[in-house]
C-alpha cells in the first residue's frame, strides 16, 4: 500500500522538478525521497520519473498519476478542512449546508440579514451535493441543511421554508425568448441539458412529470458538469436548461431567463430546512424562528 507520505514526496518532487529541491523543502535526505518515489514505482510497476543530470522530469504516466493525486489530495483537503472548520467554531456558531447558488435568492439574503440582525453569531456555509449534506447533519458537522422539496431522513426534522420561481434558461436567440411568459407545454420538444450534481436529478425528475406521458419523453441530457458550465453552454443553443431565480445573481452572456408559468401563476419550487432532531442548539432553534418569522411560516411543532 502506497503511503500518505509517499504521496506528498512525490507531490513535491513533481512540483519542485528536481529530487534534491523537492528533499530541502521538506527537510529530509534526499536519498530518503528517492527512496520513497522509487517504492511507489514498483508498487505500481510504471515509472514515474525520468531522472537526467538537471533534475527529474515526469513520464507521461507520471503526469497521469500525478495530476489523479493531486485531485484526490485536494478532495482530502477540503474533506478535512470542512470538519476542521465546523469542529472549531465557539459559542454563537451556525454551520449551513446547501447545493442551490449563493449568488442571489431567498438563500442569500436571509443568511446576510441574519447575521445583520445576530452580528455575535458566526455564520459559515458549505455548499455541497445533498448526500453529503444529509452526512453532514447527520454526523453534526452541519447544524441546518437548506434543499429543494421536503423529504423524510430517519432522525433528521424538517419543514419548509421558503419557495422560488423556476425559469427557462434559454439561448438569447431562441423564438421563446421574445416572449414574456412561457408555459410548461411551450417547452415540450425542446432538448435540455442539466447537471449530475444537485439539483439537476430533481430538476429531470421535474421535467419527467411535466413535460412526459404514455409514450412521450422529454429530451434531457445529464452531464458532470457545474450550474456555471451548463448555463454557458445554453448559449451556444442547442440546449435549453431549468433553473431556480437564485441563478440570476450572475450575468450569463448569450443568456436569456423566462419564467415558467402555470394556470395559476408562475411555477415555483420549494426550499426546506433540515436539522438533526437531536440538536438543541440555542443558535439553530433562533435561526429557525428567524425564518418563520421571515416568511410568516406556522409555528413549528415540536
Amino acid at each position: 500500500m502506497i503511503e500518505f507520505r509517499q504521496l506528498r514526496y512525490l507531490l513535491a518532487a513533481a512540483e519542485a522538478g528536481s529530487f534534491s529541491r523537492a528533499a530541502r523543502s521538506l527537510n529530509i535526505k534526499q536519498s530518503t525521497l528517492s527512496r520513497h518515489i522509487l517504492q511507489i514505482e514498483k508498487r505500481l510497476g510504471i515509472t514515474l520519473f525520468d531522472r537526467l543530470n538537471r533534475g527529474s522530469v515526469l513520464t507521461q504516466d507520471g503526469r497521469i498519476y500525478v495530476r489523479a493525486m493531486q485531485r484526490i489530495m485536494q478532495d482530502y483537503k477540503e474533506v478535512n478542512d470542512w470538519v476542521l472548520a465546523t469542529r472549531a467554531g465557539k459559542v454563537g456558531r451556525l454551520t449551513v449546508g446547501f447545493y442551490t447558488s449563493f449568488s442571489a435568492g431567498n438563500l442569500r439574503a436571509t443568511l446576510a440579514e441574519f447575521s445583520d440582525r445576530y452580528p455575535d453569531v458566526a455564520v459559515r456555509g458549505f455548499q455541497r451535493d445533498r448526500d453529503l449534506l444529509v452526512a453532514g447533519i447527520e454526523n453534526g458537522l452541519l447544524d441546518l441543511a437548506v434543499m429543494i422539496g421536503e423529504i423524510d431522513y430517519p432522525g433528521i426534522k424538517t419543514r419548509p421554508f421558503w419557495s422560488e420561481r423556476v425559469l427557462a434558461a434559454l439561448p438569447e436567440n431562441h423564438p421563446l425568448s421574445q416572449r414574456e411568459r412561457i408555459f410548461w407545454s411551450d417547452l415540450a420538444s425542446e432538448r435540455f441539458l442539466l447537471t449530475t450534481h444537485d439539483p439537476g436529478p430533481e430538476t429531470r425528475n421535474t421535467l419527467l412529470g411535466k413535460l412526459g406521458g404514455p409514450g412521450v419523453q422529454p429530451r434531457i441530457e445529464m452531464d458532470d458538469i457545474d450550474r456555471a458550465t451548463v448555463l454557458a453552454a445554453v448559449a451556444l443553443g442547442r440546449h435549453l436548461s431549468i433553473v431556480a431565480e437564485s441563478a440570476l445573481g450572475f450575468h450569463y452572456p448569450g443568456v436569456t431567463f423566462r419564467e415558467i408559468h402555470e394556470n395559476g401563476g408562475h411555477y415555483r419550487t420549494g426550499f426546506s430546512g433540515y436539522w438533526r432532531s437531536d440538536n438543541d442548539s440555542p443558535v439553530l432553534r433562533r435561526f429557525l424562528d428567524f425564518v418563520a418569522a421571515r416568511y410568516s411560516l406556522p409555528a413549528m411543532r415540536d
